[in-house]
């Protein structure tokens, strides 16, 4: 079979548009990640473990301001994109873009106002907070095109922006070190190195550039003919409710790190950085589904077609676990290939189970798709909220009061995620009554790569690195999953009645 029947054949699927789509923004996510896995150990050759927190600091802090600095009013573009029979978008996202800046500039202002005090708070030099603002800024135009181009399905260009964007901040960085290495300054009466400050300047010199492109493309999607309180109204009330379960959700991610960073060391919390960065890859591919499935996801809900829904859902659940099958099985392997130094190697086990936590995240996050579409978005804080608390505490007992290690982290984590999906499901289902999803053939998915990962860890050697034995044994067990899931698609490529291709292809399963 040719390479174009091949194509041909493929696109006969009604999740190929969707596949598309996602798999081009999980290319760029999978570069993205790497780089900050490589990267790594030339950092950590430049600066001191103090320089280093100092710049985790700042770089979890854009996160945050990102969100309130802005009362994430950006949040809502995709959602009037999708809005059903309106045709104003461009005079929604200019009056948005004008709104934007006026509530940027008034709270940035307060926050330079109040420098000293927040500087204090944050435990960071005075000075990065000029710093801090800036790239908030320059990050904030950059995502309100990452929206519009989720929303027009331009995926190509997302994720080249997404690569230029982290290879240009790494390029830049790399500069700003070589040329401040060495130099220091007094912070806090003591004599402190400068050479952070390599890092941020580049990142924040690189930001900008991507943003003024940015800009540049943005305004073609813009109007500022017809300017309407209506429009930021629309928006707050979509997005200010996103303000506490964006930041939940920030400390859901961040807070075992943080919390391992303070109570055990930052050795240990440097090696459960570079296993979560591993698990985070899966993460990429969650969000390149999400995103890839976005626009057609509001066109079913639009229409009613809750059936079509299920049926993407059902598509997007097998590619989830065939992903976490692929990392599961072979994330110690990669660690090893990747990782330069051996003191990383011992937390390469816990690797898998920060996958499988995302599996969980994964599934939920198509349950709370439902919320977006119809605007619920406190529901959204809640779960998160809740989901956040119950891993602190967890962190808290096991970390702080029972001494494990910081492996102990990855498996609140997976608790943590499990809890939010089935609290997602539950809001979803009982409280909103939204369309339900495909349980039970998630169920039935999510056991086979249970199966899969069960006879690996009794049989295998899971935690064996570029083993070339064990990697065929993995591999095997691989393509066995890959035939359970896709077993009954295969039939497309050996019929020749395209008829024939559709009735096999829309034909649900059952549960």
């Amino acid at each position: 079979m040719g390479v174009n029947n091949l194509l041909k054949k493929l696109q006969q699927f009604s999740f190929f548009d969707t596949f598309k789509h996602a798999s081009t923004y999980f290319t760029g996510t999978i570069f993205v990640h790497l780089l900050g896995i490589i990267t790594l150990p030339i950092f950590t050759a430049y600066l001191t473990a103090e320089e280093y927190g100092i710049i985790n600091v700042f770089t979890t802090y854009i996160g945050v301001t990102s969100v309130l600095l802005t009362l994430a009013i950006h949040g809502a573009i995709p959602r009037y994109y999708f809005e059903d029979g309106k045709t104003d978008f461009k005079e929604f996202l200019g009056t948005i873009f004008v709104a934007f800046n006026v509530i940027f500039l008034s709270l940035s202002g307060a926050v330079f106002l109040f420098k000293e005090q927040i500087a204090s708070y944050m435990n960071i030099p005075l000075e990065l907070i000029f710093w801090l603002i800036l790239t908030t800024y320059g990050t904030i135009l950059i995502l309100f095109y990452y929206n519009v181009l989720i929303a027009t399905k331009q995926s190509k260009e997302y994720a080249t922006i997404q690569v230029i964007w982290q290879y240009s901040k790494f390029g830049l960085t790399m500069i700003g070190l070589i040329y401040l290495s060495g130099a220091v300054y007094w912070y806090n009466g003591e004599e402190t190195s400068y050479t952070f400050m390599g890092k941020i300047v580049g990142e924040c010199l690189a930001t900008f550039l991507l943003a003024t492109y940015a800009f540049r493309n943005l305004s073609k999607y813009m109007s500022f003919d017809h300017l309407s309180l209506d429009y930021v109204k629309y928006a707050l009330i979509y997005s200010i409710p996103l303000i506490p379960f964006t930041l939940s959700n920030h400390i859901l991610t961040s807070f075992d790190q943080w919390f391992i960073n303070s109570s055990v060391g930052h050795s240990a919390a440097g090696q459960y950085a570079f296993a979560y960065k591993i698990g985070m890859i899966y993460q990429g591919l969650v969000m390149a589904l999400l995103n890839g499935a976005s626009p057609i996801y509001y066109d079913y809900m639009n229409k009613k077609d809750y059936k079509k829904v299920g049926e993407q859902v059902d598509s997007m659940t097998k590619l989830l676990v065939l992903g976490a099958s692929f990392l599961i099985l072979f994330a110690v392997d990669a660690g090893t290939l990747l990782s330069s130094s051996p003191v990383f190697l011992e937390a390469l086990p816990i690797a898998p189970v920060i996958v499988g936590a995302y599996v969980f995240y994964g599934v939920s996050s198509f349950a709370n798709r439902g919320i977006y579409f119809r605007k619920k978005n406190s529901y959204l804080a809640g779960i998160v909220l809740v989901s956040g608390i119950i891993n602190i505490l967890l962190n808290y007992y096991f970390i702080g009061v029972k001494e494990y290690s910081y492996k102990a982290a990855a498996y609140t984590t997976l608790a943590s995620y499990f809890l939010m999906m089935l609290f997602s499901i539950f809001v979803t289902k009982y409280i909103l009554k939204l369309p339900p999803l495909p349980l039970g053939r998630i169920l039935k998915y999510v056991v086979l790569l249970g199966i899969i990962v069960a006879i690996n860890y009794i049989f295998g050697e899971p935690n064996i690195g570029l083993h070339i034995g064990w990697i065929f044994f993995k591999g095997g067990l691989f393509i066995i999953l890959s035939l359970l899931l896709f077993y009954n698609k295969l039939g497309v490529f050996f019929q020749k009645s395209k008829v024939q291709n559709d009735e096999i292809l829309d034909q649900p399963e059952n549960d």
